[in-house]
C-alpha cells in the first residue's frame, strides 16, 4: 500500500489494496508502543483477519478490537481460533438497517494512525478489490481538525448502535486517546472534515452548488437512483461524470441514464477486472478539487437518511485533492448503461441474530440483536471441541435481548440461537465467540531482552535461537576483521561493504571468524558441505515452532501490571526439546500464525542484512530463506517470499567472491533460480516474473561455475516443498536457459503454459498448431513472447478443417503478417515506432494500434518481406507440414 505524501497529517484519498501495510510500519518503526487497535466493518472476516493481521497487530502493544454488522457477519468457526481468548469480536446491531463504516484506527499516547476508507476486513476488501483510503496522521504535535470530529462520532456510536459487550468501552478508550493527543498538538488540515449519518443526512453535510464538475463513481447504487438525483440537483454541476465498471456496477441502467441524458452528462466505462469497491463523490469549485470517501454508496440509506430514520451508520470524509480519483476507463453512451444481472446474494439478518456472549462471574451474560417473537434455546459448542459439536445450555423466553446463563464456557467457546418451527425444522443463528475480557483486554509486552549474546553451542542446543542467531548476524556486520592494507572494498545498495583480503590465508582467517560467530555447522551448511559423520542436523533447530518468545503466545502474554521477572519466573528454564528428524524439513504449516509470521519476519529482516555481510553470510541467508519458505512459514497462496529471495540471491555477488567458492556460489544462485522460476509465469509480466528477472541479471555471470554435487546438497531436503523445480537436472536446465538467454526458448514455455501446442523450426522460427479461428493473433502472440530476438518468425496453423494460417514476422520496428485465410494470403507491413511491440499487440488481441505501410495490393508479397522471408531461410511463407 503507498500513499500519496501526507499534507499536515492527512494522505489524500488513494486507491489502496489494504490498511495491513500501516499496521506492519507501525509493528516495525513504533515497536510495542500502541495501546489500542480498532477495526469498524460491514462484513469481518475473523479467520481471514487472524491469518494476516492479528499477530503483527498484537506486536505494535495495543489491544485489539475487530467490529462488524451483526447481519453479515459469518465465520468460519474452524478458522476463528483466538477471537474472545486474545482481542476482542465484537458485533453491531443498528435496529435494521446497515452498520456500514470502515475504519482502522492504531493509537498510543504519542502518536495515532487513522484510515477511513471503503474496504471490509476481508481478504476481498483488504487485498482483491481497489478500494480508496484516507490516512490522517497524528504524530509530532500536529493533528488533523478531522480528528476532533471522529472522535465525536465514536463517542455517539452506542447511541445509535447496539453493540456486543465490551465495545462500547473499545470505543471510549479509543475516543479517549486521541482526544488526548488532538488537544496537546497543533490544529492542522481544516479543510477536511468527517461526515456520518449519526444525526443527519451525509448530503446535508456536503456542499451546495453550482460547481464546475461533479463526478461519481459507487459499486451500489438505488433502485431508482434517488440519491444520484438529489446529488444532481444539491451541487448543479456544469458538467457531470459517472464512473461504473459493467457487469459489477448495482446500479438501475435506465434511471441512471436518464439523469446522465438530462444533465448532458458522460459516462466511464471501467473494464478492469479488479472489483472496484470504493465509493466517491467528487466535485470541483474554484479551481479546486474535492472528494467525499468512505462508506456511503450512491444510495438513499447511505447519503439520504440519517440513523433512527431508515439511513445505515455510515462514516466519511470529506477533502481536497489534487487529482482526480476516478477510475480509468473508455468513454461510453448513456444508452449502454443497463442494470447489472449480479449473482444472488447470500441470505442474512433474518434468523435468530445473536449479538455476544461474556463470561461473567455467574456463567455467561448473553446479548440478543432484537427481540425473539417466539422461544428458542441456545446452544454452546467448547472452545477445546470440534466445531461441528454442540450441546443445548439454555432455553430463551420471547422478548429477551439479554439474560444471564449459568453454563460455564472457557474463552473462544461457540455460541448459538436455535429456533424450531412449527414444524420442528431448526433454523440456526449466527455464531458468536464467548469472550473473557481479562484475556481479551491484555496487551502483548517484551518478555525479555534478546541480546546478541549468542555462542556457538547455543546454536545447537538452544531452540530458541533464530533472535539471537539475527543479533549475532549484526555483530558480524560490525566486528569483522578491519580490511588489511590493500584490500578493496565492493559497493552495495545498502553502502560500502569493507571485507578483509579473501585470498589465500586471509580466507581461511575470514572463514575462522564467520564459524566462531555463527557455528561451524552454519558455516558447512553455507557452503554446501555435507554435515561431519556421526553429527545430528543442528541446523535443523533453526526452524523449530518453541523458538517464538520473544513475544509470548495470547495464553501466557503479560497483564499491564505484570513485570518482566514476574513472567521469566512462570517460565520453565530447561524447555524440553524433541531430537529433530534429520530426513525432512521443519514443518510450520501447523504452527501457530504468530509464530509462522514471526519467522516471515526474520526473513524479511535476514534479507535486509544481507548486502552489507560477507559471502558465507550471504549464503546462508539465501538458504536459510529456502528452507523457511519450504517449511511452511507463508501460506500457500501468498508469494511475497518471491521478493525476498530475489533480494537475497541479488546480493550473493558483492564483487568479493574468491574463485574456490564460485562453484558454491553459482550452485545456489542456481537452485534459488529454480525456484523462482517455477513461481513466475512467462506468458505475462507479474512481480514474480520481474523478480525473476532482476535476480537472474544480477547473478548469471556466476551460473557457468555451478556444479552437480553442490546443487544435489543445496536441494537436500527440498523436493517435498518445490517438487520438480529442484530435481538436479531441471536445475541445470534452468541454469542453462539464463546463461543461454535464447528468447525463442523462453517463448517456447511461456506458450507452453498457455496450453499452445508449440515447437521450434531452427534458430528463428516458431510454429503454433492447434484449433483456433484467426490464426494472425495466434502467430502475433507467439512472436510477441519473443519480441526482443533480434529476428523472429511464426507460424500459426489451424487444423480445423478450414487449412487456414497464418505467419508473423518481427524486426524491430517492422511487423510482416501474411494472413491465409483465404485463398489467396494477405500481406500487411506494420511498422511499430512507439513503446507498443507485437507482445502488446497481442495482448490487445488486434492490430488496430500499429500503424500500416502500404505496398499496393494486399495479395502480392512486397520487397521487405520477401527479404525477411530470406534472412529467415525460408523460400517462402507457407507453413511445413510437421508430424505427418
Amino acid at each position: 500500500m503507498t500513499e500519496t505524501a501526507p499534507l499536515s497529517g492527512i494522505a489524500p484519498p488513494t486507491l489502496l489494496a489494504s490498511p495491513l501495510t500501516l499496521v506492519l510500519d507501525e509493528e516495525r518503526t513504533g515497536g510495542q508502543s500502541l495501546e489500542e487497535a480498532l477495526f469498524l466493518s460491514f462484513t469481518a472476516d475473523l479467520g481471514f483477519f487472524e491469518e494476516i493481521a492479528l499477530g503483527v497487530t498484537q506486536a505494535t502493544g495495543a489491544r485489539v478490537t475487530v467490529v462488524g454488522d451483526v447481519t453479515m457477519t459469518r465465520n468460519d468457526p474452524r478458522a476463528v481460533r483466538r477471537a474472545g481468548r486474545s482481542y476482542l469480536a465484537g458485533l453491531a446491531y443498528a435496529h435494521g438497517a446497515a452498520f456500514h463504516p470502515k475504519l482502522m484506527v492504531l493509537a498510543g499516547p504519542d502518536r495515532a494512525t487513522i484510515a477511513l476508507g471503503s474496504g471490509n476486513t476481508t481478504l476481498a476488501g483488504w487485498q482483491a478489490n481497489a478500494e480508496l483510503w484516507t490516512v490522517l496522521r497524528v504524530n509530532g504535535g500536529q493533528s488533523p481538525v478531522a480528528v476532533s470530529g471522529l472522535t465525536a462520532w465514536l463517542r455517539g456510536l452506542p447511541e445509535k448502535v447496539r453493540f456486543s459487550a465490551g465495545v462500547p468501552q473499545a470505543l471510549d478508550r479509543v475516543a479517549g486517546l486521541l482526544d488526548r493527543l488532538h488537544r496537546a498538538g497543533t490544529a492542522t488540515a481544516p479543510q477536511a472534515r468527517i461526515v456520518s449519518s449519526l444525526h443527519s443526512p451525509i448530503i446535508d453535510q456536503l456542499p451546495n452548488g453550482p460547481v464546475d464538475e461533479l463526478a461519481v463513481f459507487a459499486p451500489f447504487h438505488d433502485p431508482r437512483s434517488l440519491a444520484l438525483r438529489q446529488l444532481l440537483e444539491r451541487f448543479r454541476p456544469s458538467r457531470f461524470t459517472l464512473a461504473y465498471q459493467p457487469g459489477l456496477t448495482d446500479l438501475d441502467g435506465p434511471s441512471v441514464a436518464a439523469l446522465v441524458q438530462e444533465y448532458d452528462g458522460h459516462v466511464i466505462g471501467d473494464h478492469d477486472q479488479r472489483y472496484l469497491h470504493g465509493k466517491l463523490v467528487e466535485w470541483t469549485s474554484g479551481g479546486q478539487r474535492w472528494a467525499l470517501t468512505g462508506s456511503p454508496n450512491l444510495s438513499a440509506a447511505a447519503l439520504l437518511r440519517p440513523q433512527g430514520q431508515g439511513g445505515n451508520c455510515e462514516l466519511g470524509i470529506t477533502t481536497p485533492i489534487p487529482a482526480t480519483l476516478l477510475p480509468d476507463g473508455t468513454d461510453e453512451p448513456a444508452t449502454r448503461l443497463r442494470t447489472a444481472t449480479l449473482l444472488p446474494r447470500p441470505r442474512t439478518g433474518s434468523g435468530p441474530l445473536l449479538l455476544g456472549a461474556v463470561r461473567v462471574s455467574g456463567g455467561l451474560e448473553i446479548s440478543i440483536a432484537r427481540p425473539l417473537p417466539g422461544a428458542a434455546h441456545l446452544e454452546l459448542s467448547a472452545a477445546a471441541a470440534p466445531p461441528e459439536a454442540w450441546e443445548r445450555i439454555a432455553d430463551v423466553p420471547p422478548g429477551q435481548v439479554a439474560l444471564t446463563v449459568t453454563a460455564p464456557a472457557d474463552a473462544g467457546s461457540r455460541v448459538r440461537l436455535v429456533v424450531v418451527d412449527s414444524t420442528g425444522a431448526p433454523d440456526f443463528g449466527n455464531i458468536v465467540f464467548v469472550v473473557d475480557p481479562d484475556r481479551a483486554l491484555r496487551r502483548m509486552t517484551p518478555a525479555q531482552g534478546q541480546a546478541p549474546t549468542t555462542r556457538p553451542p547455543d546454536l545447537f542446543t538452544d531452540p530458541r535461537l533464530a533472535e539471537r542467531f539475527l543479533g549475532d548476524l549484526e555483530t558480524l556486520r560490525t566486528g569483522l576483521t578491519p580490511v588489511p592494507a590493500g584490500a578493496s572494498t565492493s559497493s552495495s545498495k545498502s553502502g560500502t561493504v569493507a571485507t578483509t583480503s579473501l585470498d589465500g590465508d586471509g580466507w581461511e582467517r575470514y572463514l575462522d571468524e564467520c564459524a566462531g560467530r555463527v557455528g561451524h555447522m552454519l558455516a558447512r551448511f553455507a557452503l554446501g558441505l555435507p554435515m561431519p559423520t556421526g553429527t545430528s542436523t543442528p541446523f535443523q533447530d533453526l526452524l523449530p515452532v518453541s523458538w517464538d518468545e520473544r513475544f509470548t503466545d495470547d495464553i501466557e502474554a503479560a497483564l499491564d501490571e505484570d513485570d518482566a521477572e514476574a513472567v521469566a519466573a512462570e517460565e520453565d528454564p530447561e524447555p524440553t526439546r524433541t531430537e529433530p528428524d534429520p530426513t525432512t524439513l521443519p514443518d510450520l504449516r501447523n504452527a501457530d500464525v504468530e509464530v509462522r509470521r514471526r519467522y516471515r519476519r526474520w526473513v524479511e529482516r535476514l534479507v535486509a542484512l544481507a548486502p552489507q555481510l560477507g559471502p558465507p553470510e550471504r549464503m546462508l541467508i539465501v538458504r536459510l530463506t529456502l528452507w523457511t519458505v519450504a517449511a511452511g512459514a507463508w501460506p500457500s497462496a501468498r508469494t511475497d517470499w518471491v521478493s525476498l529471495l530475489s533480494d537475497a540471491v541479488r546480493a550473493l555477488d558483492q564483487r568479493d567472491l574468491p574463485e574456490r567458492i564460485e562453484p558454491q556460489v553459482g550452485s545456489l544462485a542456481a537452485v534459488a533460480l529454480a525456484v523462482l522460476r517455477a513461481h513466475a509465469p512467462r506468458h505475462e509480466t507479474t512481480p514474480e516474473t520481474l523478480a525473476f528477472n532482476e535476480a537472474s541479471q544480477a547473478v548469471d555471470h556466476l551460473l557457468p561455475a555451478a556444479d552437480s554435487t553442490y546443487i544435489a546438497e543445496y536441494t537436500t531436503l527440498l523436493g517435498g516443498a518445490f517438487g520438480p523445480a529442484v530435481a538436479s537436472e531441471a536445475v541445470r536446465d534452468i541454469a542453462a536457459d539464463i546463461v543461454q538467454d535464447d528468447p525463442l526458448a523462453d517463448a517456447v514455455w511461456a506458450l507452453t503454459e498457455k496450453d499452445r501446442d508449440v515447437h521450434r523450426h531452427g534458430q528463428l522460427l516458431l510454429h503454433v498448431t492447434g484449433r483456433f479461428s484467426n490464426p494472425a493473433l495466434v502467430a502475433l502472440e507467439a512472436v510477441g513472447a519473443a519480441e526482443d530476438a533480434p529476428l523472429v518468425g511464426a507460424w500459426a496453423t489451424s487444423d480445423s478443417g478450414t487449412g487456414a494460417w497464418a505467419l508473423v514476422i518481427w524486426r524491430r520496428p517492422d511487423l510482416i503478417v501474411i494472413d491465409a485465410r483465404q485463398p489467396v494470403p494477405l500481406w500487411r507491413h506494420h511498422r511499430l515506432i512507439s513503446l507498443v511491440g507485437p507482445r502488446a499487440l497481442a495482448a490487445q488481441r488486434s492490430l488496430e494500434a500499429a500503424p500500416t505501410v502500404p505496398h499496393g495490393p494486399r495479395n502480392q508479397p512486397f520487397a521487405l518481406a520477401e527479404q525477411l522471408l530470406s534472412d529467415l531461410r525460408l523460400p517462402g511463407p507457407r507453413p511445413p507440414r510437421c508430424g505427418t
